[in-house]
């Protein structure tokens, strides 16, 4: 028990301290001092007003690390997660203004219809990996490209509300909006986002599905040996089409905070690019939903901190340094535990072996 918690915290460890390591290098490169900049930064990070909005900026990349992590599991590496959030945003923002429906029926409604969309989105890859076999590493790189073309072809056309500049769909009212979960009222933007809800929900559900079903186990069959699992009757290709589809719907999810939360519609204001940080969320955690949370908030919490590095005459990059090294080093992380963990249990089971009496010896013995 003691071996494996301290093989999984070793892993985000590792990235943490590499990242520092190169962020410290970077600045001190650059003729900035280290321990300001960091100082700087954790004093402004631990304000209420940076913690909360730290905590609200965790919730999408928490979503997308799940996301992502859903189809890892099958050993699916799912990089069309952002075209799968946008579309599923523009969907469910549509579908929250116009559908006629009381807040305990809209809201609901509206996350379910962005999972569906992003949920189909995903089954495209998953189909063409399965029956053509093609990577889907590059068909949903390029889903991603053509859900940029699709959505704004359809926000311009078909969904704007807007004239002249303002090219956003139509404004959600209350009954289509999430609720806040808390207002902390001790100034501008302390209200804890009522999605926080949403992602404690999936991250259960994520738990329950993967470590505690037949389904869950036959995903990590089908990824570790395809035949072996065929000749067990796990049908691989089910499997990866479902795990693609688990993924693509859980993603559907990651913009919705924004639409249905901040900005109370779809327009350009939308973040992108949270795949790759999400991913990062998803590898510091060891795919744990537990871990992920602690990852999404930390990246959360370096971006947040960061943002006052320029009023004090310190280079804002830092931010941006320390989270792409921690995408880098999260997989070496990830890569270095899972080869300690096999050392020891080859170690472990060599020294059993050595510890266990020969059948010739029990032989003599009992003669």
């Amino acid at each position: 028990m003691i071996r494996r918690i301290v093989l999984t915290l070793s892993g985000p460890v590792v990235s943490v301290l590499l990242a520092l390591l190169v962020t410290t290098l970077f600045l001190s490169l650059s003729g900035y001092s280290a321990a300001s900049a960091y100082e700087v930064m954790w004093n402004y990070g631990i304000e209420p007003a940076s913690l909360v909005s730290a905590l609200n900026n965790a919730v999408p990349l928490y979503i997308a690390g799940i996301a992502a992590a859903f189809a890892l599991r099958m050993g699916l590496f799912n990089i069309g997660i952002d075209g799968q959030y946008r579309v599923a945003a523009l969907a469910g923002a549509v579908a929250a203004a116009q559908l006629p429906f009381d807040l305990a029926v809209r809201l609901p409604l509206s996350l379910l219809v962005g999972s569906v969309a992003g949920a189909l989105w995903a089954l495209v890859p998953a189909l063409l990996k399965v029956y053509r076999g093609v990577n889907e590493v590059i068909t949903s790189i390029l889903m991603n490209a053509i859900a940029t073309t699709v959505v704004a072809i359809l926000l311009a056309n078909v969904f704007r509300a807007g004239g002249g500049q303002d090219t956003g769909t139509a404004i959600i009212d209350e009954n289509g909006a999430m609720p806040v979960l808390v207002d902390l009222g001790i100034g501008n933007r302390t209200a804890i986002t009522g999605f926080l809800v949403v992602a404690i929900v999936l991250g259960v559900l994520f738990y329950l599905i993967q470590y505690r079903t037949v389904f869950g186990f036959t995903l990590q069959v089908a990824a570790r040996s395809p035949d072996a699992a065929e000749s067990a009757g796990i049908k691989v290709k089910h499997r990866i089409i479902w795990a693609m589809l688990g993924s693509g719907a859980i993603a559907g999810l990651i913009g919705m905070p924004h639409v249905l939360g901040t900005a109370h519609r779809f327009d350009g204001t939308l973040p992108i690019d949270l795949m790759f940080t999400g991913l990062a969320a998803a590898l510091l955690g060891r795919m744990h939903p537990i871990g992920m949370a602690f990852g999404a908030f930390l990246l959360a919490f370096v971006e947040r901190s960061s943002q006052v590095l320029g009023l004090v005459q310190l280079p804002t990059e830092v931010g941006s340094v320390f989270m792409a090294v921690i995408l880098l080093s999260s997989a070496i992380g990830y890569w270095f535990t899972e080869k300690a963990d096999q050392r020891i249990a080859l170690w472990r089971a060599i020294r059993a072996r050595r510890r266990m009496p020969l059948a010739t010896d029990g032989a003599e013995a009992a003669r």
